[in-house]
């Protein structure tokens, strides 16, 4: 095979049917130098996933991002309608649930700070305010400069979801504002790698992560963890299956690294963005979603989830499971008690 083919690596077998994975030969710092390029390949892994019988194709990582979350491949002219549908999907919002019940902690007595307000972060924002209690307080914060989508943000909160509680704005640069860290559950949504600083974090605060790559290091929260045990955190879009989910890896022999691939934790464990394309190709209901996605489709995604008896995976973070221990003893300094 050409080494800028795409390669088909795995097939998940889930209680609702099979996925397969196909890898584009491309890294991360490589995805936007040449769009154009990037979505010839990817139009390659669809041709790829038809011949193997997919009706649905989930775009996972940064690549809605880096496909205009998927305008750009069905706008291609190579784009044919004998091709899988793509789509995108996340599951912040049960992870929110889960470390809120970990934790023993309510939502409306948080002030709930979001880290990136592009499509990911709006969109997990709305699906909160949708089927969640409203927190006590929001602070919005981007790190690109963008006011103006900062104030759009804050109007659609207040007019559209009825919000009463105080929206501050927290507009950057580079950094995150010392501001920010007023906050104590952060919602991470941007692809700025290790923005944000762990020391500054507040004792008691909770981080859920959506970000790719990850807004935060890892090793220093979970040094602050196991010395402090001041945090919790974990990914935000791993959801964990009623049934065990199995797995087979195919890796060419010319690959030394055995870390490529979709590892996972846990038999139980999947990400939202892999099974959208499964529950897109079961459902009727949960049509393909390209471009960002709206308050009706993300909440019919999240009740389907719920009835289908999938909930956020344990607390984690890459391949460490933080440990009941250190849960419980966060819980019984930090949780609310009365």
């Amino acid at each position: 095979r050409s080494a800028d083919m795409p390669l088909f690596t795995d097939v998940i077998e889930t209680a609702l049917g099979r996925i397969a994975i196909i890898l584009l030969p491309r890294f991360d710092d490589e995805l936007y130098n040449d769009p154009q390029d990037f979505v010839a390949r990817t139009i390659d892994a669809l041709h790829m996933a038809r011949l193997l019988g997919a009706r649905a194709v989930s775009l996972t990582g940064l690549i809605p991002s880096a496909t205009e979350y998927g305008r750009a491949i069905v706008a291609n002219s190579a784009y044919t309608a004998v091709l899988p549908a793509v789509t995108t999907g996340h599951a912040v919002i049960l992870t929110v649930k889960r470390i809120l019940r970990e934790s023993a902690r309510q939502l409306e007595r948080e002030r709930v700070g979001v880290l990136g307000l592009g499509s990911i972060g709006l969109t997990s924002l709305r699906l909160l305010l949708s089927t969640l209690p409203h927190p006590e307080t929001l602070l919005l914060c981007d790190l690109y400069d963008k006011r103006d989508v900062l104030e759009n943000a804050r109007r659609e909160i207040v007019r559209d979801f009825g919000f009463t509680g105080e929206v501050q704005i927290v507009a950057a640069r580079r950094e995150v504002p010392t501001a920010f860290y007023a906050a104590s559950l952060i919602l991470g949504a941007t692809n700025a790698a290790d923005v944000l600083d762990v020391a500054q974090v507040q004792p008691g605060t909770l981080i859920v992560d959506d970000s790719s790559p990850r807004c935060f290091s890892s090793e220093t929260a979970l040094r602050r963890l196991h010395t402090d045990g001041d945090i919790l955190f974990t990914e935000g879009g791993v959801l964990k299956s009623p049934t065990p989910i199995g797995q087979t890896t195919y890796l060419p022999e010319s690959w030394s690294d055995p870390l490529i691939g979709y590892a996972r934790r846990d038999v139980h464990d999947i990400t939202g963005c892999i099974l959208a394309g499964l529950l897109a190709a079961r459902f009727d209901n949960l049509a393909p979603t390209v471009g960002p996605v709206t308050v009706v489709e993300s909440v019919q995604h999240y009740y389907k989830l719920r009835a289908l008896g999938f909930e956020a995976a344990d607390l984690h973070s890459d391949q460490y499971t933080l440990s009941p221990h250190l849960i419980d003893g966060f819980r019984q300094r930090f949780g609310d008690h009365g």
